[in-house]
């Protein structure tokens, strides 16, 4: 992958020196960086150099309108709530490293748009999990994150993806950082970025090692991304990160959309509760499946499986599909604390060694 030319503006030497120090310790193989503490000869190291992003101070004085066309701009702020200053994207200078450090990859994708794109060399495709829920609120988000959590703990790279329009991804994971999957859904419509890099921009990953994307600034957002954009976003997710698993959770409206979850899937997960309305919406998407499977000439069957949650080892409904598990409901009622009491599930370790004899 090719090293990005960083160049940073700061009259103030001590907080430079420290910056520099710890990207360049950090992402020494991804960034190369050239620091100033006076603007005059800015402009022509940028195009001696090739800089490719400039970050100054915002307290610095510069001719923007003769930055060479190639190098991205933005201001280094002292407050993270300013998104511009003087027209220009901002970066807060009081953030970890690898946060400061995603913002510069975010521009830097803006620039590179698609001209290039990154391949992994001896990267084997991501393993796709995709979780379904087979009743509104029978918790096929908690489950997806719960099992995402689990492999996380075995040492697998996880990324853990909500399609959901109604997602909530935040109420189960958290990091520090800026952008959501609005922004990865603009980057691919737009083609004004190159999605692998905006894609490394915007991914975080919470204490207990998963790998996500905030969900949609705007419920909307989600339903704008067709079918075909959809599938250039898997290919690059399970290509380019050296992610093991990617544990995919979405609504099951009956789309190209969804076909092509089916059929990306290694498993296809439905979680359901133990009532008649469930069993009967269970029947319906099975048949629904059954349908896709004849148009298409794929096979879906053999790679759906169910989980019963909330349920009781008596009232569960006979299926002719492998159950994963059954769990009973649990008395917690924070959406983070049933992720990691269900993570644990004995059911997660039976799936989980599954995937390894395949």
């Amino acid at each position: 992958m090719i090293k990005i030319k960083l160049g940073i503006v700061d009259s103030d030497r001590l907080y430079l020196e420290r910056l520099t120090e710890l990207i360049g310790k950090k992402y020494r193989n991804q960034i190369e960086i050239y620091s100033f503490t006076e603007p005059s000869s800015v402009l022509q190291a940028v195009r001696e150099n090739r800089i490719n992003v400039l970050a100054v101070s915002q307290d610095t004085e510069i001719k923007t309108e003769n930055l060479a066309e190639f190098c991205m701009f933005a201001y280094l702020t002292d407050s993270a709530v300013i998104d511009t200053y003087k027209g220009h994207r901002t970066i807060c200078r009081y953030q970890r490293a690898d946060v400061i450090y995603k913002q510069i990859l975010g521009l830097y994708s803006e620039k590179l748009a698609d001209k290039v794109r990154y391949r992994m060399s001896g990267i084997k495709k991501s393993r796709i999990s995709l979780f379904c829920s087979v009743c509104e609120g029978d918790g096929a988000t908690t489950a997806a994150a719960a099992f995402a959590e689990h492999l996380a703990q075995h040492g697998k790279k996880t990324l853990f993806l909500s399609l959901k329009q109604f997602g909530d991804t935040g109420k189960i994971f958290s990091a520090e950082g800026e952008g959501s999957f609005t922004d990865i859904i603009f980057a691919l419509k737009s083609r004004k970025a190159n999605i692998t890099l905006k894609l490394e921009s915007a991914v975080k990953q919470s204490r207990s090692g998963v790998y996500f994307y905030d969900q949609c600034r705007n419920p909307l957002d989600c339903t704008e991304i067709k079918d075909s954009e959809l599938r250039t976003l898997i290919d690059e997710m399970s290509s380019n990160f050296g992610y093991s698993n990617i544990v995919i959770v979405s609504d099951f409206f009956i789309s190209d959309k969804l076909v092509t979850l089916l059929e990306y899937a290694s498993d296809v997960i439905f979680v359901s509760g133990d009532s008649g309305l469930s069993r009967e919406r269970f029947e319906q998407k099975s048949e629904v499946i059954g349908s896709i499977e004849k148009r298409r000439n794929i096979n879906i069957s053999d790679k759906m499986k169910i989980i019963f949650n909330k349920s009781g080892y008596i009232k569960t409904f006979p299926v002719d599909i492998p159950v994963v598990g059954i769990q009973p409901e649990l008395d917690i009622h924070e959406e983070r604390d049933i992720v990691r009491s269900f993570s644990s599930s004995e059911m997660f370790s039976k799936l989980y060694a599954e995937e390894d004899a395949v």
